[in-house]
């Protein structure tokens, strides 16, 4: 017996590859970096500030509202803007994992990001077990799961806090798993419970489900009609179709999806209806005017915000983004998603991306699982279509292209098995991925750090616990933010809005006349100050 006739069995084993996977995904978090303080900068702070703000003012207090900046009015009240934009199923999961650490913005930060990873795994295990089922081939499906999952806009984003981020991402993955056990053993009613799971968590599974139900519902009736065809009734295909189109599963999938999804965009709206006292119409909701917005729909927003945001046009940004998904971050050298790859010019880049684009959605066309394949191909363009400005305006929608890469790596490794089934070459091969997965999370893990900002992050978070001990609950009013967002590294100036929106009411003038506390960024030695040993954040007797 030779050593590979040895090792045969172990290659087949069902836990090993599943084993691999949960061992490379660790990588994300053993290499995270400072997770307990903002250290990336621009949209990823950004976006990790805002929802977590939200996610942590949700209260039996307010109602359970989603609430983000707080003001105070010319009564003197302190009121909250709503924020309804996206389903509750993200923000009370955020909500949930933050609870214990109510009095540690840090903590709830770090555990926030812990979240955001863990749907990221989940997302990568059922990506895995739907490949899986697809090729019967446990190694090959390891091995497109991690390729597709090694690039820089997966890598780069998966701790973001957003809901519209890496938990719409999980859910995207859990109603293709759900597909893909519809489509082989019938079981409908798994797929229709994900559907609605995934649209608690957000509306990128629109995207997927749009593609499936019109190809699933085309050859429903393109099969109807070719029998009709060779029936000898003349008025078989008028009975037919009709009757195909009444008892089809596809169109009762996107029945359901539509009327659960329209039932949750009606809470968000009655919900942020009632935040803002019954008075303001439908059509001047912030989250309707958010709607149009990001439907493209908005004239002024289009002309005025979105326009500066393309770099080059629409289709060409897509593709170049497409491209990056099948490059392993650790083969860029560290490279920014905003630039090309070192090694690669700007044009070669696009050209790779449409090369490998069409050759995913072809392949797919001829793949025996073909509306699977298309589906999982195409959903990423039919979503930058339907939301071209949100798409424009914020890079982590790269991530939903995820069906390309998945796709291609999927279809070369099953013509590769026509050269050679053996198990030892395609465990190689899913070794390979899971160093250059393991290698690209190392590298991501120092990109966008900077100390400055980290440093600064931590004196921030002591000066408000410092604040927080002294005031004992107490409303704080917060002067002079354009001042501390000079005086801050940008990191910490994204740490320090969360903190505010969190934990003080934001407010330049004029002072309530029954403020007892006032926090500005300027020292002064005087008598009223309360907190000499801070660093950024100075409290005042008012």
């Amino acid at each position: 017996m030779t050593s590979l006739d040895r090792i045969t069995p172990a290659l087949r084993s069902a836990w090993l590859p599943l084993a691999l996977l949960l061992l490379a995904l660790s990588t994300v978090f053993i290499f995270g970096g400072d997770r307990g303080y903002f250290y990336r900068s621009q949209q990823h702070n950004g976006m990790s500030s805002h929802h977590l703000t939200i996610a942590a003012n949700i209260s039996p207090e307010h109602g359970f509202q989603r609430l983000m900046r707080p003001f105070i009015d010319d009564d003197g009240v302190t009121r909250y803007q709503p924020y309804n934009r996206f389903p509750i199923g993200g923000y009370a999961s955020m909500k949930a994992a933050t609870l214990p650490f109510g009095g540690s913005p840090s903590a709830q930060l770090y555990a926030a990001r812990i979240l955001m990873l863990l749907f990221f795994s989940g997302a990568a295990v059922l990506a895995y077990l739907s490949l899986c089922r697809l090729t019967s081939n446990r190694w090959i499906a390891l091995t497109a799961t991690l390729l597709a999952l090694s690039s820089y806009y997966l890598l780069y984003f998966n701790d973001m806090i957003a809901p519209d981020g890496i938990p719409d991402f999980f859910g995207v993955m859990l109603t293709f798993h759900g597909m893909v056990v519809f489509v082989q053993e019938g079981r409908f009613r798994q797929l229709l419970v994900k559907t609605c799971l995934a649209l608690l968590l957000g509306w990128h599974v629109l995207a997927l489900l749009l593609p499936f139900v019109i190809i699933g519902l085309a050859s429903e009736l393109l099969r109807t009609r070719s029998a009709s065809a060779t029936s000898t009734s003349p008025g078989m295909s008028s009975r037919l179709i009709p009757s195909t189109l009444i008892r089809s599963r596809y169109l009762l999938l996107g029945i359901v999806a539509l009327v659960f999804g329209l039932s949750v965009l009606t809470f968000n709206f009655a919900m942020e209806y009632a935040a803002l006292d019954g008075e303001t119409p439908l059509m001047e909701l912030p989250s309707f005017q958010s709607m149009l917005k990001r439907t493209g729909a908005d004239s002024e927003f289009n002309a005025d915000i979105v326009a500066a945001r393309f770099r080059r046009p629409f289709l060409e940004e897509q593709f170049s983004r497409i491209s990056r998904m099948f490059i392993p971050y650790a083969l860029l050298g560290g490279s920014d998603a905003a630039q090309s790859p070192t090694w690669l010019s700007e044009r070669a880049v696009v050209v790779l991306g449409v090369a490998l684009s069409v050759a995913g959605l072809i392949g797919s066309m001829f793949a025996r699982p073909r509306i699977l394949f298309a589906t999982l191909a195409s959903f990423g363009f039919f979503w930058a279509l339907l939301v071209r400005n949100s798409n424009a305006v914020h890079g982590f929608e790269s991530i939903y292209y995820i069906g390309v890469p998945l796709v291609f790596f999927t279809i070369a490794l099953l013509l590769a098995r026509r050269l050679t089934n053996r198990d030892a070459v395609f465990a190689a091969a899913a070794v390979a991925a899971m160093l250059l997965f393991a290698a690209s999370s190392f590298q991501m893990s120092r990109t966008g750090h900077s100390a400055e900002a980290s440093q600064a992050s931590r004196a921030v978070d002591q000066d408000l616990r410092t604040i927080r001990e002294l005031t004992a609950g107490e409303p704080v009013i917060v002067l002079g933010i354009r001042g501390f967002r000079r005086s801050l590294p940008h990191a910490s100036d994204t740490a320090l809005h969360y903190y505010l929106r969190l934990a003080m009411v934001a407010n330049e003038y004029p002072l309530p006349a029954s403020s007892k506390y006032i926090v500005i960024y300027h020292r002064a030695e005087l008598d009223a100050l309360l907190t000499p040993q801070n660093q950024y954040l100075f409290l005042y007797d008012a």
